[in-house]
């Protein structure tokens, strides 16, 4: 009898254009190998897509397949809730309606076999970066929707490619390493004030760290990413571990 795991994974940015077909492939086997009887929870920690949004009566249709394979992994009775992003922000109905996905637009915090684990994406964490901040408020505001909806979505789909290969062109190997730190130290907070596990995404960089605070054995655990390493979490028999897909190439 097949032991029963709660998977996590983030940071597919499908759509990116950086190892697409990989990427996909990789993706979609993923999820036509969950049972609900091994899997019943699969929870997305936000980017999944390099850009998300939705219209009323238009599909991405770049997404189709993978947006297909979650629509089939949830009819099997698979429980996926996608914790967004700040590429996937803009998840709603469709989503949620259609494909069957559980939203949530910020951290959450579940119960696991009695440990308190605490669940986001990690994107904003840096204090200092006030620029992000407005950006982000301004994006998800209702006048920026309702613009966006008013163009093409290959026009919008045009810029927000361009807009994502700047931002990440744009970051140095040290402010890297500044986003992943400014996530570990957020973590570090969380679980001193009193979660047991902390997941997190956003800076690609796994991490499974356990920290002595108060006497007690607590976790920090970064997914990594679906976009080039394909690191995701296993629970499983009350125990987290951090693992990795075979990639393709090794697989044929």
């Amino acid at each position: 009898m097949n032991k029963k795991r709660i998977l996590f994974i983030s940071d597919a940015h499908l759509g990116s254009g950086t190892n697409e077909p990989e990427k996909e492939w990789m993706l979609i086997s993923f999820l036509r190998d969950l049972s609900p009887e091994s899997v019943p929870k699969l929870y997305v920690l936000g980017d999944l897509f390099d850009f998300w949004f939705e219209y009323k009566s238009v599909i991405l249709s770049q997404y189709f397949r993978v947006l297909t394979e979650l629509a089939r992994a949830v009819e099997r009775g698979i429980e996926i809730h996608l914790v967004v992003g700040n590429h996937d922000f803009w998840a709603g109905d469709f989503l949620e309606k259609t494909v069957g996905l559980k939203i949530h637009y910020t951290p959450i915090e579940i119960d696991l076999d009695g440990l308190r684990v605490y669940m986001c994406h990690g994107d904003g964490l840096n204090p200092h970066d006030f620029g992000y901040r407005v950006l982000k408020a301004v994006s998800r505001s209702r006048p920026a929707i309702w613009a966006l909806r008013l163009m093409h979505p290959d026009f919008v789909m045009g810029i927000a490619r361009r807009f994502s290969r700047l931002s990440r062109d744009s970051i140095s190997v040290a402010g890297k390493l500044r986003e992943d730190e400014g996530i570990r130290q957020f973590a570090m907070k969380q679980l001193r004030d009193g979660p047991d596990v902390v997941l997190a995404g956003h800076s690609h960089q796994p991490h499974d760290e356990t920290h002595s605070i108060d006497g007690m054995a607590k976790r920090y655990i970064n997914v990594g990413d679906m976009y080039e390493r394909f690191s995701y979490v296993e629970y499983a028999e009350g125990e987290f571990r951090l693992k990795y897909l075979s990639r393709k190439e090794e697989s044929s």
